[in-house]
Order: C-alpha cells, then sequence, then structure tokens
C-alpha cells in the first residue's frame, strides 16, 4: 500500500528527542547549547544565568574567559563555542544570543537553532539544550514546540535523487528541564514533531518532480490517509463524475493534458462534537504549469512543479489531523492537474461556467489558477463550510509587492482575519493582509461572460486575483493566502534548504488547535 509516512524524503539523520533532569555536568554528549540575552540598553554584555554560572565552575571559568576573548555580548544570533577538555562529560559548550529579553520572540530561537541543526546535522550524534530562561507557566509549551520544530525542520533535506546518500543515523536529542514535569515536556515535543512532520511531508510534495507528484499521486495520498483514520474520509471526483457535477472551470483547464484529472475532498468529522463549525482548506492543485497556450519564459517554467504547494499544504495538515482532534469538521479540497499545451486545451476567448454557475471568459491561460479554484471554492460554499481559508502560489505581483518571505492575505471578515494572523505569528509565518478594495472588482470585468480571469489593468494584479476567488465563496467568511513568495524558497534559510517551505502548514494547524479549545 502506499502509505503517506512514506513520502517523507530520506534523509542523513533521524532526531530522537529525550529529556534529561540530570545535572548538566554529568551529561554525556557532543554539545550542550546555552541561549543568553543581552542586558538592556548595554550593547557590551551578556546576561549570566544561574546555570551558565554553575558550570562555568565545572569548568574552571573558561567558559566565561571564551565569551569575554570572542567578545560575546549576547546580541541575536552570536555565538561562542569552547571544548571542555574533559572538565565535564560533554565534549562541546555553544552560547547563543537572543538579543534583550524585552525585544525577544519565537522567531529569534526558531533562526537560531535552525541554523544550528542545518549546520550540525551531519557532524555530531547528539545535542543538549538548555531552555532560554524566558518561559513562564504559559508559554512553555509554545517555546519547547518550536524548538522542536526548528530542529527538525532545519535539518530538513531532500535527496531523493542524489547519487550518493549519506548514511542515515539517529541523532540524539535532549532537552534539560530541571525544574518541569517531564511529560509536559514530552508532551510539547511530540506536539513540535506533529507540526515538523506535516511540514516535511508538504515540502517533500512540492519538491518532488511532476511526473511522479501527479494528480493521481496525490489521490493516493489523500486515500491512504483517510486510511489512517476513521475520522477522516477521502472522496476523489473522476472526470465523468466531475463533467456530471459541473465542474467546467477545473475540466476547461484540465483538457490541454492527458494526466486524468482528480478533484480531491476529504473530511475530518470529530466522534462527538457540538460545534457546527466547518472549516474548508482549499489548495490549489496545478501540478505543473506551463502557462498553457500563453506559455511561459523558460527561466519562468523551472520551478513550476511548486505550482501545487496549496495541495500539498492542505495535504500535509490532513496528515496530522486526526493526531490534532479538531473539535469541529474540517474539509480540505484541491482541484488537481498540470496545466499543459495542446490542441484540446483553451484559448483565450474560451468561456467556461463554475460549478455555482458563474461563467469565466479566458483571456490568458497562465492565469489557470484561479480558474481551477473557482470550482473548489463553490464546492466548499454548497457543502456547507462555515469558512474558508484557500492557498494558492497565484501572482507575481505578490512577489514584487511583499518579496519572497511574505505572504499576502486577504479577509472578507475581520475577526477571521485577525485569528489568522496571530496564529502566523505565533508560528513565525509572515503574512501582510491586503484589501479587498470594491472599486478594483471593475478590473475583473468580462465583456461576454459574468467576470474575466485577468483584470484589464497591469497593475494591482494580486488584489484584482484575490477579488476574483471572492466571487465563489459568497458571503462565507473567508481568507485568501497568496503564497507565490514564501512557498518556494529560491535560497537556503535558517529552517530549510532552497526548494518547498511547507509554507502555512503550521499556521493552519494553530489557527485549528486554537479554536478548538474554545
Amino acid at each position: 500500500m502506499f502509505h503517506f509516512s512514506l513520502v517523507v524524503a530520506t534523509i542523513a539523520s533521524i532526531m530522537k528527542f529525550e529529556v534529561s533532569k540530570k545535572s548538566l555536568d554529568l551529561i554525556s554528549t557532543d554539545i550542550i547549547v546555552f541561549f543568553l540575552f543581552q542586558q538592556k540598553g548595554k550593547k557590551s554584555s551578556f546576561v549570566p544565568t544561574k546555570l551558565f554560572d554553575l558550570l562555568d565552575k565545572k569548568v574552571k571559568g573558561q567558559l566565561s574567559l571564551a565569551c569575554q576573548a570572542d567578545k560575546f555580548t549576547g546580541k541575536v544570533g552570536e555565538k561562542v563555542s569552547f571544548f571542555t577538555s574533559s572538565m565535564i562529560p560533554a565534549t562541546k559548550i555553544l552560547v547563543i544570543g537572543l538579543g534583550e529579553k524585552e525585544k525577544w520572540n519565537y522567531s529569534v530561537i526558531r533562526k537560531a537553532l535552525g541554523s544550528f541543526a542545518s549546520s550540525h546535522k551531519n557532524v555530531i550524534n547528539s545535542a543538549v539544550l538548555t531552555l532560554p530562561e524566558i518561559f513562564d507557566e504559559k508559554s512553555f509549551d509554545s517555546l519547547v514546540i518550536a524548538m522542536t520544530e526548528s530542529m527538525l525542520l532545519g535539518s530538513y533535506q531532500f535527496v531523493k535523487y542524489k547519487e550518493k546518500k549519506k548514511e542515515e543515523r539517529v541523532f540524539e536529542l535532549t532537552i534539560f528541564a530541571s525544574d518541569i514535569d517531564e511529560k509536559k515536556v514530552k508532551k510539547a515535543i511530540e506536539k513540535g514533531e506533529l507540526y515538523a512532520k506535516a511540514t516535511t511531508i508538504a515540502r517533500d510534495l512540492i519538491n518532488e518532480q511532476a511526473s511522479v507528484a501527479t494528480p493521481t499521486y496525490l489521490a493516493d495520498l489523500a486515500n491512504d490517509i483517510a486510511k489512517s483514520s476513521s475520522a477522516i474520509s477521502c472522496r476523489i471526483i473522476e472526470k465523468k463524475e466531475a463533467e456530471k457535477l459541473g465542474f467546467d472551470a477545473f475540466l476547461g483547464i484540465a483538457r490541454a493534458s492527458d494526466t486524468p484529472p482528480k478533484f480531491i475532498v476529504l473530511e475530518y468529522k470529530p466522534k462527538k462534537s457540538p460545534s457546527k463549525k466547518k472549516l474548508a482548506l482549499i489548495g490549489k492543485g496545478i501540478t505543473f504549469d506551463s502557462g498553457g497556450i500563453n506559455v511561459k519564459p523558460g527561466d519562468h517554467m523551472q520551478d513550476m512543479k511548486m505550482d501545487m504547494s496549496g495541495a500539498a499544504l492542505v495535504l500535509g495538515v490532513f496528515s496530522v489531523l486526526a493526531q490534532i482532534e479538531p473539535s469541529f469538521e474540517v474539509m480540505g479540497v484541491i482541484a488537481a492537474t498540470p496545466n499543459l499545451i495542446s490542441g484540446k486545451g483553451v484559448v483565450p476567448g474560451d468561456v467556461v461556467r463554475a460549478y455555482n454557475g458563474k461563467t469565466i471568459e479566458i483571456l490568458n491561460t497562465d492565469a489557470e489558477g484561479r480558474v481551477t479554484m473557482a470550482d473548489s471554492l463553490s464546492y466548499a460554499v454548497k457543502q456547507g463550510a462555515t469558512e474558508i481559508m484557500d492557498f494558492a502560489t497565484l501572482t507575481g505581483a505578490c512577489l514584487v509587492a511583499l518579496g519572497e518571505d511574505i505572504a499576502a492575505i486577504f479577509a472578507n471578515e475581520a475577526t477571521f482575519g485577525e485569528k489568522v494572523k496571530e496564529a502566523a505569528k505565533k508560528k513565525g509565518e509572515k503574512v501582510w493582509e491586503l484589501p479587498l478594495d470594491e472599486d478594483y472588482k471593475s478590473m475583473n470585468k468580462s465583456e461576454v461572460a459574468d467576470i474575466a480571469n485577468i483584470p484589464n489593468s497591469r497593475y494591482g494584479g494580486t488584489i484584482t486575483a484575490a477579488l476574483f476567488l471572492q466571487e465563489f465563496v459568497n458571503k462565507v467568511p473567508w481568507i485568501h493566502f497568496d503564497i507565490a513568495g514564501p512557498a518556494f524558497a529560491s535560497r537556503p534559510s535558517s529552517l530549510g534548504p532552497k526548494g518547498g517551505t511547507g509554507f502555512g502548514v503550521r499556521t493552519v494547524l494553530q489557527y485549528i488547535e486554537e479554536e478548538s479549545k474554545k
């Protein structure tokens, strides 16, 4: 059986997490990692901790001398390392600066540990992480979850097609928490592992070649996710059924390809829940985007296997949803097809009818994602969704406006938007809200249909694309994520290499968990 756990690419090391209350100077490990803050208002000194002072005594003051020699001040990202020369069982001590405590946030430690994991994953076999003196009882879980996620995501590699793979080995990672209940620490670690696993599955799907990650591949994965839990069901709507249902917009884009399109529907239902809430997650599922007859330039087509990043997000979220156990229903919808070129494909001037009855004039075949999503969004509305979130690598204009690291979001209901922005902030995923300006709607006007798939202006493309999608959600609270920038990294970062990032997965899971507590 094609099991979804096998989607995760082979990596050079497997992290095994443990918790220790043993005295720090008695733990045998390759490296102990400390986090220290900078003195408020003082650029030349750091804030020592009781644990730091204790360990410094065990190594005869050499740790503080190393900090002085390297002029360590505790500034964000600053590092100093020290070999213990067998004075304690640990081989090495690494101190990382977190900046001033008053300005600290979780992104600081995510970047620090992500970079540490990336640089050390093939160098050492074990590490002990101490906790920065920042948490209280309420924030402890979030801190440990962030640390766990960062270590796992920072060590991520997609090496499936590498000729020489490094031998798989175990990386033992111990979180030192002498004053915290061990069960509480382990529970937080497990949650961080779930979030990282979901993100990794999304990354692997995005990084996979388009000839493998086909609509059928995504559908098989969705089926296996459903088989893993009685709380999840899966429906794959094949081409003939899609024709009968009226998915003309989706099938219009799909008809240029010989690859069978798949309209994928996943549903999670809690065993017992009085909640009437039903969250729909819509993921753009263009498994490869050539641009259609409005073909993309060659250098713009190289990474177009990533045009299904929204679909990858939905599958990543559902892969752990049964373990997260939301208190309300969650639906995932993916209209999966490549956008290719053939004599059967749509051409500028063609008109297709969406599932909700609205007609769409195709003026540019490279604006295909919004056309397929018209059917996905309409379907979610008809199935009774009370909230909708969609994710799409939709516009190059978003990259121009916000760069490669920030997603644009649009919300038709302010409270919903604020909740999702707060979830993104907690997970360190950067978003910026743009307006759904009513005056811009006229730019999507068509002379022959209800709406055109591109605007009549070259400006405001991210906004007009969102306004196009809004036509298919009625009055259901809805948020659109344009993830064209952060879905696929053009350069390595502290939390991963170049390639698929799985952006948005952790934000969605955070939002679902927060809402489930109500």
